[in-house]
């Protein structure tokens, strides 16, 4: 009689795993690193951004994120108001502050969001980032750095 395999079956999906891959992407962001964000995004990543077209793929997201960190030094707060898994989603909805200084001289740009972060679960367990979809909460406001 020949054997049966069993289907190897990872772990359920958690929201830890969540919290995981979240915190992840808030440090590449902060990093200004390109490269760090890029290892967040899903192959099969989009961009939802406002007030700007949709990005879609490695390669419009790498020259989108790689422009925004030519231009500005940012810093991200984000802060999670619910996540919840579904299969091999994990969403996080929150609220985000973001501080934009350019980097030729002027000043920073301050603002709030609110967004919808969708991970995609990855064949080796881990989640990366899906859909990253915000709006702003008003218009950004100007300072100037001292």
């Amino acid at each position: 009689m020949a054997s049966k395999r069993r289907a190897r079956r990872s772990k359920p999906a958690s929201v830890a795993d969540i919290v995981k891959a979240h915190k992840m992407y808030v440090s590449a962001i902060n990093s200004n690193n390109t490269s760090r964000v890029m290892a967040c995004y899903d192959k099969d990543a989009v961009v939802m951004q406002p007030n700007g077209p949709e990005v879609s793929g490695h390669g419009p997201i790498r020259k989108w994120v790689d422009d925004y960190f030519k231009a500005f030094k940012t810093h991200w707060i984000k802060k999670s108001k619910v996540i919840w898994v579904a299969g091999d989603y994990g969403f996080d909805q929150g609220v985000d502050t973001a501080a934009d200084k350019p980097r030729d001289g002027g000043p920073v740009q301050r603002y709030t969001v609110k967004g919808i972060l969708i991970y995609k679960r990855q064949r080796n367990g881990t989640y990366l980032v899906y859909r990253d979809i915000w709006n702003n909460n008003s218009a950004p406001t100007a300072t100037y750095a001292s």
